[in-house]
């Protein structure tokens, strides 16, 4: 047993030696770029992918994110992929993403709003309700609607009160549906 191990040891050794410490071919461990990050969003936002470039290139995504260049569906796909990229740096990025961005009457500035607000809800924190909240008294109805969602994600019981305030004015059906159904996953945390 001895000698099988010490034989395997020079056998590694030797590998090691003839590879020389040279960066492997792996695809997987290659840094992607900024291109290769925004070409694949452009063609999927399947949830795999969009959690392996918040695995890979976080950075790439809020950069992405924040470029007024980038098309809109490239951007807002960003926007989603970073709810998988629970870092500091991602969550102040979102957090002030949508700080930023709330006061624009701009149609895009809403679609993006929505991703951020929906991504910072998956992630939850001490901040989200403060942030998204007032998503709630939007003009835009999908705003809203997005704004319910994202505080029922992070299921922080100080989301109940800004979600009964709305539900007590809301017009729309649909948006009232949400501010329910957020509300049971608000409550169901106790």
């Amino acid at each position: 047993m001895a000698g099988a191990i010490i034989h395997i040891t020079c056998l590694l050794a030797g590998l090691v030696a003839v590879d020389g410490g040279a960066p492997s071919n792996d695809h997987a461990a290659k840094k992607p770029t900024r291109a290769e990050v925004e070409a694949s969003l452009a063609k999927s936002s399947a949830p795999a992918d969009l959690q392996r470039w918040a695995a890979s290139a976080d950075g790439i995504l809020t950069a992405v994110a924040a470029d007024r260049a980038a098309s809109e569906t490239v951007r807002g796909r960003a926007l989603a992929a970073l709810a998988y990229a629970r870092t500091a740096r991602v969550h102040a990025f979102l957090e002030n993403f949508i700080i930023e961005k709330t006061p624009s009457s701009a149609e895009v500035d809403h679609l993006l709003v929505r991703r951020a607000a929906v991504s910072l809800g998956w992630q939850g924190g001490a901040r989200v309700v403060e942030i998204v909240a007032p998503l709630l008294e939007s003009t835009d109805v999908e705003v809203r609607l997005d704004a319910a969602a994202a505080l029922g994600l992070c299921r922080d019981r100080a989301a109940e009160a800004p979600l009964r305030a709305r539900l007590a004015v809301e017009t729309d059906a649909g948006v009232k549906r949400q501010l329910e159904a957020a509300l049971r996953a608000v409550t169901a945390a106790r």
